[in-house]
């Protein structure tokens, strides 16, 4: 969409965005320009900060790779495939992808391998939108497992 400006002879301001035309007087002018360069510099610190969600998920999704195999049998199969796949990229190398795979059943990984090699684009948004709704599942996993080896260390 194309978009100009400029003033016109009795001194207001004509913006045109697309096939719509504005008639804006000075001072609605600097306030359509102050909201503009708030919403700009803003979204710089909203990158940022997904930027440092990311770094936290993907400390996370590695140390998953390390995680006891019934934690991750358990909270697997409870995510949808596009968590699963985000989870697993997210982390370095291919423990986690391995680990998963090994821990899922022949159908159930062959399902898995075929979504991974199929959802191979991500945004980032995406990634911290499905990392925030398998964060809790995985906390629950794990305390719910921390849970049984306790019994079964006193048992």
């Amino acid at each position: 969409m194309e978009v100009s400006a400029h003033k016109t002879k009795s001194g207001e301001y004509q913006l045109e965005i697309g096939p719509v035309t504005f008639e804006l007087t000075a001072d609605a002018t600097a306030a359509l320009s102050k909201v503009i360069s708030q919403r700009l510099s803003q979204s710089g610190l909203d990158a940022e900060n997904l930027h440092r969600k990311l770094k936290a998920y993907r400390a996370v999704a590695n140390k998953l790779a390390y995680a006891d195999d019934a934690i991750i049998q358990k909270f697997s199969t409870q995510l949808a495939p596009e968590q699963l796949i985000t989870l697993v990229r997210l982390a370095d190398g291919d423990s986690l992808y391995n680990k998963v795979a090994r821990n899922l059943s022949k159908q159930n990984r062959r399902q898995f391998e075929d979504d991974f090699n199929g959802l191979n684009k991500i945004t980032e948004h995406a990634a911290c939108l499905h990392m925030e709704q398998i964060v809790p599942l995985i906390k629950k996993t794990a305390q719910e497992q921390k849970a049984l080896q306790e019994i079964n260390d006193t048992g």
